[in-house]
């Protein structure tokens, strides 16, 4: 990393408001004085979202929201619970996606979401397994 000039260091001991790259502005003052601002230094976080995209993940939101309150009031048997899941699980990857940022992310960063997904669902898995089969057991004694 280059070192600031003593002209530079002066100026911010002087004057820190007024000197670019100090502390509290873009840069922190880690770049050297006559580098370019306006190349592309291989961030993975340069994208940037529109803020239409954001109302429409809010609207998707809320319409799944009101499918919820409503899908509470109808009784369909064995399936309530199937459909408030998959209900649950869209909001979840809407907002993973979107809110979190994974979409743009890096490849890294997918993966390590998509494992974290697999591994939730495994766990819901073996637990639905055991939920779902305690009636079937005898109990010791009866």
């Amino acid at each position: 990393m280059a070192q600031p000039s003593e002209a530079r260091l002066t100026r911010q001991l002087e004057h820190p408001e007024t000197t670019p790259g100090n502390v509290g502005e873009a840069g922190g003052g880690t770049q050297s004085e006559n580098a370019p601002h306006d190349e592309d230094h291989g961030d993975d976080h340069t994208h940037h979202v529109p803020l239409s995209t954001y109302y429409k993940v809010f609207a998707f939101l809320m319409v799944m929201l009101l499918i919820t309150v409503r899908a509470s009031y109808v009784n369909v048997g064995v399936w309530n619970t199937p459909i408030a899941v998959a209900i649950a699980f869209s909001k979840a990857i809407a907002i993973v996606l979107f809110f979190m940022h994974v979409k743009y992310s890096s490849k890294l960063v997918q993966i390590f979401a998509c494992v974290g997904i697999a591994f939730v669902s495994i766990m819901f898995m073996l637990t639905m397994n055991d939920y779902l089969t305690r009636g079937w057991t005898p109990l010791a004694g009866r």
